[in-house]
């Protein structure tokens, strides 16, 4: 547990923006961080970015400091200008050992959250492991923290009122949406088939809402999406091409740049000239600032719902008293799983090295003497060898657990 570390570039001390330029495209994300990995001599490593943060989990031996993370940063986004790194770098949040596992189940249970509270996080949590562990980064350690989060969100959101009055990323756009005023005959563009166009997708399918289009690079993605709504779905390279105008649009795509401009928007509007509601879920934005700048729009983006989450926060730190007893005991079983492991880890020869001693004591040390047996003493004696085996092999394995956790108990 020594060697975790980690690396959170959130809104605690960034503004959005900010934390968007450390996003990696979907594309790159595999190329990049087993560069990193590789590069930094790391044995085990996790990304996660969200519309709030991005956090760099990793095992490693060296402490990290300022330098380090710059370096990290500079694989990540190699085109971003050194002294601006070097900045983030100073100001980012630096986890190192047990302060690390602790800091994880806190994000996981959306305690670190912008919208304290939103579910979204283990969603989003629990598919960056997984990522992760398809790109070949994680490893045994991660594997136990990562289902230690899972455990700890889980009960938080299920015995604390962290979760009531529902404030997430989704809902909260939707409400913004409501309060617009679109008819159930609105025209409305959806941009991605990611988790929050999903759901937000589902707000609109359960409403009644039926004029619904969507694009997205992925055409699997979006045909799955626009299924309730009659299935009308185009890849994202189609967008300069759609010409039926519109009355919302609501994006998240996981761009790095801006993917609507003001050409591509003015081909969407098809000249009409009433004013529109884009609701922008991006980070970095999917909305160029000229679109903003230059037609009549409602606009709706991250900073929109930061304000609205605020006026809710007071509610739900009600809760996080007991949240915090729930996390400090979420710690205490993840170090005893992890110490578990390390026996484990450090006695897996133990078998093999029994399963030796019981062939060479029943094939040379006493064979003569199992010459003279008869096929039902030699039967009888197996058994008794196979349980003295099992025995040899969890007996101690069961003693140096009990042994550790008293130890563990008494600190």
């Amino acid at each position: 547990m020594n060697e975790l570390r980690a690396i959170a570039i959130t809104h605690h001390k960034f503004p959005l923006e900010t934390i968007g330029k450390f996003h990696i495209a979907a594309e790159q994300r595999e190329l990049l961080l087993n560069k990193v990995k590789v590069e930094m001599g790391i044995s085990e490593m996790m990304y996660l970015s969200t519309c709030n943060r991005v956090e760099i989990v990793f095992l490693l031996p060296h402490y990290v400091c300022p330098g380090l993370t710059a370096q990290i940063l500079s694989i990540i986004q190699p085109n971003l200008n050194p002294e601006e790194i070097k900045e983030v770098a100073k100001l980012a949040e630096r986890y190192n050992g047990a302060e690390t596992a602790e800091h994880l189940l806190r994000v996981a249970s959306s305690l670190e959250s912008l919208i304290i509270g939103e579910h979204e996080i283990i969603t989003q949590f629990r598919k960056s492991y997984e990522e992760c562990g398809s790109f070949g980064l994680t490893g045994d350690t991660l594997r136990l923290l990562m289902k230690q989060c899972l455990k700890t969100a889980k009960e938080i959101f299920t015995h604390t009122d962290l979760s009531k009055k529902p404030i997430s990323v989704v809902s909260l756009a939707w409400l913004k949406f409501r309060e617009y005023g679109i008819a159930k005959n609105g025209r409305i563009i959806l941009v991605g088939a990611g988790q929050i166009v999903g759901n937000f997708a589902k707000f609109l399918a359960e409403n009644e809402f039926t004029n619904v289009v969507v694009f997205n690079r992925s055409t699997d993605k979006a045909e799955l999406v626009s299924r309730p709504f009659g299935g009308r779905h185009f890849s994202l390279a189609q967008l300069n091409d759609f010409s039926e105008g519109f009355d919302a649009l609501v994006t998240c795509t996981g761009a790095d740049h801006a993917i609507i401009s003001n050409e591509v928007y003015q081909k969407l509007l098809a000249g009409d000239t009433h004013e529109k509601l884009v609701i922008d879920l991006a980070l970095p934005v999917d909305i160029a600032p000229e679109v903003i700048s230059t037609n009549r729009v409602e606009y709706v983006d991250m900073h929109t719902i930061q304000q609205m989450a605020s006026l809710n926060i007071k509610f739900r730190q009600k809760a996080l008293e007991s949240c915090t007893e729930i996390i400090a005991a979420g710690f205490k079983e993840f170090e005893k799983l992890y110490q578990e492991r390390q026996i484990e880890r450090a006695m897996q020869q133990i078998p093999e090295t029994i399963k030796e001693i019981k062939a060479t004591a029943l094939g040379s040390v006493f064979a003569k003497d199992l010459e003279g047996l008869d096929e039902n003493a030699k039967a009888v004696l197996d058994k008794i060898m196979s349980y003295m085996e099992k025995k040899y092999i969890s007996i101690p394995m069961k003693m140096a657990k009990e042994v550790l956790m008293n130890e563990t108990s008494k600190n």
